[in-house]
């Protein structure tokens, strides 16, 4: 893991490199920027200052809405006072937006001035937002560089990117890198708004009735977030995410997932406070006339290349029906994370969570965090570690490796088609005490040929000196299928060093033992694979490698 000060040093100087290397087409938004209904128009050059320190009228001509262009609303410079006690709206009536960063700074949002519905003017006190919002249909948003550093209070309003009028406004949202929070600071930051543009009452109330379609303004979110580079996550910092397509033919898949991330999610605690995740925020409550309009339920799919550093990611669904959230691991490189990694099942939460590794080959996503949901567990490529102390889904093993980690895993069922099971603390091997894999429902082999288990390097030596035998996996002796009496014809030793493994079944327990050589089955193996290498020598040429002692060539020549 980072050192969190470098991270930190790293953003900040991505920030200062971004303004230095385009500072011409650097613009701060200007407080007398000219407003209808409160509201500045961010498209219009006129609403922006060149310099940060007074005004200063941007060139003729310039293009406000270019990859060139860097937005930076500053709270300590130039952001307008409101029209409205809620938030500062920022509508874009364009449906491309093409920017190379924005940056919100200095924000302290107890400190927003702002004008009463009566007219009276507020110097502070407005506890205001920005809301960016998408105000056209078919919108794509392009942002290099998206930075919210938060206020230096107690509280924040924080950012909300990408709030759409309507369901047919909601935009498609591509971002290169995004930093969220600064040590020391509150954060907050909405990815869409609370609830989906479409929204279903739940009282009857003159003409509508429980269950009829209530359209929100302003409450939608993107159709879907892309980001390709990381996304970093600081300190008192809380992401809340609305990310999905209300279109009736829209396509959520693992193929095509709703939030992309190409790069990791990396969270970092300062200052006695870790940042918080909410994949998956739809608020069940929203104040209108009808009653209490709720949105539905979501089938949301999320990649993303990696969970790093120390956070809590959970969600805060608040749908009529329970929200299903999966989440896909694409590991280039390997991650570790620490804290809280749940689904947020509640009373009023209903998120079923579901987690699959598809990463490179032998990249690890290890979870140190006591994980709670209860959706499946699926591996097809890289290595999952993780740690649960009650059951999580089913397991469908189809490739990659899978272990346990701080004291184990624990499954609901558990199907392998392919691929290892790994035991990855030496540390923890060495003591006897190992991370053992616990599979609480049926233990089912689809898959021909041996299961691996995977030692990671471990040396046996003093196990072997005297005849310890290790528990690896427990599942009930009634609910296995598909395997062999004898252990050994459906589990063998990967990354063992110095020894040899013998498993065995004992009861409910998979247990190894180690020996110096290898068992009598083994041996016969060998011998038989020998066996057939003489036998085929007479057709020719041969090459026979054999169980990681040598590799032998053969050549003979009749007559």
């Amino acid at each position: 893991m980072k050192n969190s000060a470098v991270i930190i040093s790293s953003v900040l100087f991505t920030l200062t490199a971004i303004f230095a290397n385009a500072a011409d087409n650097t613009y701060y938004m200007w407080k007398g920027a000219e407003r209808a209904w409160g509201e500045a128009d961010p498209l219009q050059a006129s609403s922006w200052s060149s310099s940060n320190t007074g005004y200063v009228a941007l060139p003729e001509g310039a293009n406000v809405n270019s990859p060139d262009a860097n937005w930076v609303f500053d709270y300590g410079a130039y952001l307008p006072i409101s029209g409205r006690s809620d938030n500062i709206y920022y509508r874009i009536k364009s449906a491309n937006l093409n920017l190379n960063s924005i940056s919100v700074v200095n924000h302290n949002a107890t400190e927003t001035a702002y004008y009463s519905t009566d007219g009276v003017y507020h110097p502070k006190g407005g506890s205001t937002a920005i809301k960016i919002v998408s105000n056209v249909s078919n919108s794509v948003w392009n942002i290099g560089t998206f930075t919210y550093t938060g206020a230096n209070g107690t509280y924040d309003r924080g950012v909300a990117l990408g709030s759409s009028v309507n369901d047919e406004c909601q935009a498609d949202i591509v971002v290169g890198e995004m930093n969220i929070g600064q040590i020391g600071n509150v954060t907050q930051l909405n990815v869409g708004s609370d609830a989906a543009g479409t929204c279903y009452a739940t009282i009857d109330e003159n003409n509508v009735k429980k269950g009829d379609a209530v359209s929100l303004a302003d409450s939608g979110g993107p159709k879907s977030l892309t980001i390709t580079g990381d996304f970093n996550i600081y300190g008192n910092s809380a992401i809340y995410m609305n990310v999905w397509d209300n279109s009736k033919d829209a396509l959520h898949s693992e193929e095509n997932p709703d939030i992309s991330i190409g790069g990791v999610v990396r969270m970092v605690s300062g200052s006695g406070a870790s940042p918080v995740w909410h994949v998956i925020s739809r608020s069940a409550t929203v104040t209108w006339a009808t009653g209490d309009p709720a949105p539905s339920a979501t089938e949301t799919y999320v990649k993303l290349g990696g969970l790093e550093g120390n956070g809590k990611l959970t969600n805060n669904s608040r749908t009529l029906e329970a929200s299903t959230l999966k989440l896909i691991f694409t590991n280039q490189t390997d991650c570790e994370f620490t804290g809280e990694f749940n689904d947020g099942q509640s009373d009023t939460v209903k998120t079923i969570m579901s987690v699959k590794m598809a990463g490179a080959d032998g990249k690890k996503q290890i979870i140190h965090a006591d994980s709670k949901f209860t959706g499946t567990v699926e591996v097809e490529s890289g290595t999952l570690i993780i740690k649960s102390t009650n059951a999580l889904g089913k397991l469908t093993m189809t490739g990659g490796a899978f272990g346990g980690i701080d004291g184990g895993v624990i499954v609901s069922g558990a199907e392998w088609f392919a691929g290892d099971f790994i035991f990855y603390n030496k540390d923890t091997l060495g003591s006897g005490d190992i991370d053992m894999i616990r599979i609480d429902g049926a233990f089912v082999k689809s898959g021909d040929g041996k299961i691996g288990v995977d030692f990671d390097g471990f040396d046996p030596t003093v196990f072997i000196e005297d005849g310890t035998m290790l528990d690896l996996i427990s599942a009930s002796e009634e609910e296995r299928e598909g395997f062999s009496a004898d252990a050994n014809d459906d589990f063998y030793a990967k990354n063992l060093t110095n020894g040899f493994a013998n498993f065995e079944w004992n009861g409910d327990f998979l247990t190894v033992s180690f020996s110096n050589v290898p068992e009598p089955a083994t041996v016969a193996a060998i011998l038989g694979g020998l066996a057939l290498a003489a036998a085929g020598a007479k057709a020719g040429r041969i090459s026979w490698r054999g169980c990681g002692f040598a590799t032998f060539n053969f050549k003979y020549k009749n007559g």
